[in-house]
């Protein structure tokens, strides 16, 4: 089952490769570094088999922005179950603000399977992600003048991938953990206009979390990530444009165990899988 998936991620890799390049010329634009911090509560239930978590993230020195969300910050809860000891489902919802208020509310459902693979952590999961805006976000210009309103619901579906390993110093441990996660968007709203039908991969996240654990409960660590939104813009000459945002930040979390005389197991820190 695990060489099938394996087989699955490298084909679906290698047409989304080849779809995005085609004959038109591709132009990348590189947005504003961001530099992020990124607090984190988990509290972990019976026997590790349940994590609930209230998540946020500023980013300190400007506003991300993309055909989908506007954050200057965000905040999350959601929750995490463990079906099995490798299957895994959550769900969150993550409130995104911009300098103006709320922006958007993006719900997130997924599935996991986390396995091994040669000695590494090894997650594979389906993800999607809906997009649900405030009032005053869609502006429309007409010969009336501009009027404000609410922008259609967005939807997007998605794999991810990822490695990585525990390894122990003294009684804690270091952590390290690699992810990849490509997203095909869709509009609710059937108008024959969509930023996404030209491009077969809209946006796609590559990020490298590492860190220090100490005591199975307190965790602080650095990332570094390239997200990249693919699209389609009309021109003289329509060409595929590709806007990159490099993100770095500091992580900190801390796992408040309910019942500690159940021991902290080390598959109850959840923080790479649930990003």
């Amino acid at each position: 089952m695990q060489r099938l998936f394996c087989i699955y991620i490298i084909l679906f890799f290698s047409v989304s490769v080849t779809a995005q390049s085609g004959s038109v010329p591709v132009y990348k634009e590189y947005q504003q570094t961001l530099f992020q911090l990124t607090p984190r509560l988990d509290i972990v239930l019976k026997e590790s088999k349940v994590n609930v978590y209230l998540e946020g993230v500023y980013n300190t020195n400007a506003l991300y922005a993309s055909i989908t969300e506007q954050t200057r910050w965000n905040i999350k809860p959601g929750i995490d179950v463990g079906l099995t000891d490798k299957w895994f489902a959550g769900a969150s919802e993550r409130i995104n603000v911009n300098g103006a208020g709320i922006y958007n509310y993006t719900t997130r459902l997924y599935v996991q399977h986390r396995g091994e693979l040669f000695r590494l952590l090894f997650s594979k999961e389906f993800l999607y992600e809906q997009f649900n805006y405030t009032d005053r976000t869609l502006n429309t210009t007409t010969s009336s003048g501009t009027t404000a309103t609410r922008r259609p619901m967005i939807g997007r579906v998605g794999i991810g991938l990822g490695l990585g390993k525990y390894m122990p110093l003294q009684n804690n441990h270091l952590a390290v953990f690699l992810s990849y996660k490509p997203f095909v968007q869709f509009d609710f709203v059937k108008d024959n206009v969509s930023f996404f039908k030209e491009r077969f991969i809209d946006y796609t996240n590559l990020r490298m979390d590492a860190g220090y654990l100490i005591d199975k409960a307190y965790y602080i660590g650095v990332y570094a990530s390239r997200e990249t939104n693919y699209l389609y813009v009309p021109a003289a000459e329509p060409y595929n444009s590709n806007g990159i945002t490099p993100v770095f930040g500091i992580a900190c979390n801390f796992l408040l165990f309910v019942d500690p005389a159940q021991g902290k197991e080390l598959s109850s820190f959840r923080y790479f899988y649930t990003k």
